[in-house]
Parts: C-alpha cells; sequence; structure tokens
C-alpha cells in the first residue's frame, strides 16, 4: 500500500515548510552554528536508547559505511549549516524556493549514481510543481534578495541533494532507526569537533544558558519535530518511493506551509496567486505520483508475462 509513504512524505513537507519560519524566528537569539550544534546534540541525546544497536553499523560494508558518513556529513553539518545561514538574508518562502531545486537534483544524481530512473511524465510533475513554487515566491515577494542568502542557500540545497541520494540505499537495506541514529550521532561528533574553530566553546554555553522561554520552545520544535520527527517519516518514505520523486512531494508543498505560517507568524498576508500555487503544487506532486505508479504497473505486467512464458 503506496499511500502511507505519500502521507508521511507530505506530513514532512508540512513540518519542513514550518522549519523555515520557525528557524528565522529563532536566529533572533541564536546564531545559525549554535542552532545547528543544539539541534543534532539535543537530538543525538534523545536517540540514546537506540545507540547500543548502532553495533551493527560495524557489521556494514565499507561501502555502506562511507554511505553513512556521507550522508551523516550532508544532512546533519553542510545543510544545516548553509541553510540557517541562509534564513538571516533571505525570507522563509524565498529559501523554499531555492530548496525546492533539491527533487531535480537528487534525481539527476540518482540517475548518474545509481541508475534510478523516472519516466518523463515524473519530470513533468516536478516542472509544474517548481512552477508553482515559483509564482508563490512571485507573489509573495518582499523586496530584494541578498547575493549571500542566495549562495548559501544553494549550497544547502546541494548538501541535502546528496543525503537524499546516499542515504537512500541505506534505508533500503538496513535498519530505519539505525540509519537516522547514525546520521544524527555522527553529525553531532563532526559538529562538535569543527564548530569550536568558528566560536570558543564558552560562546556556546552562554548562548543556551540565557536562551529566553520563546527560543526554548522553537528549538524543542526544531528537535523534537523537524529533525526527530520529519526525519523518520522522511526516511520511511524514501525507503518505499524514488529518490527523486520522494524529495519532491517532501520539497514542493512546504511552500504553500510556510507561506501560511509566515502568514500567522509574521503577518505576511498571502495573496490570491497562493491557491493557484498550491493548484500546480500538488497537482505537479500528485502527477509524479501518477507517473509513479503507472511505472510500477508496467514493471508488474512485464513480470508477469515473462512468468506466464
Amino acid at each position: 500500500m503506496r499511500v502511507w509513504p505519500l502521507l508521511a512524505l507530505l506530513m514532512v513537507a508540512m513540518m519542513w515548510g514550518s522549519h523555515a519560519v520557525v528557524g528565522k524566528a529563532v536566529e533572533a537569539e541564536i546564531s545559525p552554528d549554535a542552532l545547528t550544534l543544539y539541534r543534532f546534540v539535543f537530538s543525538a541525546l534523545l536517540y540514546l536508547p537506540w545507540w547500543p544497536k548502532l553495533a551493527a553499523v560495524w557489521q556494514w560494508s565499507v561501502k555502506d559505511k562511507l554511505l553513512l558518513l556521507g550522508a551523516a556529513i550532508s544532512s546533519s553539518v553542510l545543510y544545516p549549516l548553509f541553510y540557517y545561514a541562509s534564513l538571516r538574508h533571505i525570507s522563509p518562502v524565498a529559501s523554499l524556493l531555492f530548496v525546492n531545486a533539491a527533487p531535480l537534483v537528487a534525481a539527476l544524481l540518482a540517475r548518474w549514481m545509481f541508475a534510478e530512473r523516472i519516466g518523463w511524465m515524473g519530470y513533468v510533475g516536478m516542472v509544474v510543481s517548481f512552477g508553482g513554487v515559483l509564482l508563490l515566491v512571485i507573489n509573495e515577494w518582499q523586496g530584494g534578495l541578498s547575493t549571500i542568502g542566495i549562495i548559501e542557500v544553494v549550497l544547502a540545497m546541494l548538501a541535502f541533494s546528496i543525503y537524499t541520494v546516499l542515504s537512500k540505499p541505506l534505508f533500503v537495506k538496513a535498519n530505519l532507526f539505525d540509519v537516522l541514529v547514525g546520521t544524527t550521532v555522527l553529525g553531532a561528533a563532526f559538529l562538535c569537533v569543527i564548530l569550536p574553530f568558528f566560536h570558543p566553546l564558552q560562546f556556546y554555553w552562554y548562548t543556551l544558558v540565557h536562551l529566553g522561554f520563546t527560543g526554548w520552545w522553537e528549538l524543542g520544535y526544531i528537535v523534537l519535530i523537524v529533525s526527530m520527527t520529519a526525519y523518520a517519516l522522511y526516511g520511511f518514505g524514501l525507503r518505499r518511493v524514488p529518490g527523486g520523486i520522494a524529495a519532491a512531494i517532501t520539497f514542493y508543498p512546504q511552500a504553500v506551509f510556510g507561506a501560511l505560517l509566515q502568514w500567522l507568524w509574521f503577518g505576511l498576508q498571502p495573496v490570491i496567486g497562493l491557491v493557484f500555487s498550491a493548484v500546480l503544487i500538488l497537482g505537479g506532486t500528485a502527477l509524479m505520483r501518477y507517473s509513479e505508479l503507472r511505472s510500477k504497473k508496467m514493471e508488474k505486467a512485464v513480470v508477469n508475462k515473462a512468468q506466464a512464458m
């Protein structure tokens, strides 16, 4: 049954769409690198009951261990550092536009690295959805974009595309929580090693102890919902849906959820174009869904015909 993976990925879209707004809000109190450190260290500690199961990782092949390492660095270090930095220069909805290029990049990388194919209708769906995101940002435009912010969010998009491609074989072969805990713990360890080169440890401690109630609530949301719950749902969906389509279903609807929350949080009212954007975004997602079902049906027909012969 493919309904549950689809619903899981749409839930991730809602959570990560709100992430852009909450992340921008909490950066009034926390620097991007401190936010990244707290997010993944606290997440790793919450995964503590699963740490003993990481012993199974040592039985993996060298290739799978390297995939896990690459997935950890791309998803828990590079992506959040660049993404949170970009939110200081561009709006949440604008940031979502650039990150929404990840599905196309992921599909191209998956095809190059693992020979994973997506039908032409799937690519048409991606283009339609991307057009909806573009229309949304045009209607929500509030001013010029920062060049630094654009560079940072593009780097974040590339990092998440790499994570999508590298983690898919792991989610197919290994236990869901082995991959999630492994990437989170490795990412937290990397952050603890490299971030003291940016600021002394006292800076991160001082920022944490002086965090206000609102800041703690926002940080808790990012840790519990965005980092833990969303990644678990993303892994569940990713292992059952082709990488490029999974990333598209996850990323494109984010702009709708992000625009609505941006309106509620910052008072930036959505315009009528939001309706048309939603039609394009969700319509393109449905087209990609149909493409996947059609491909699976054709593959099954070929297998049945071969068995009949």
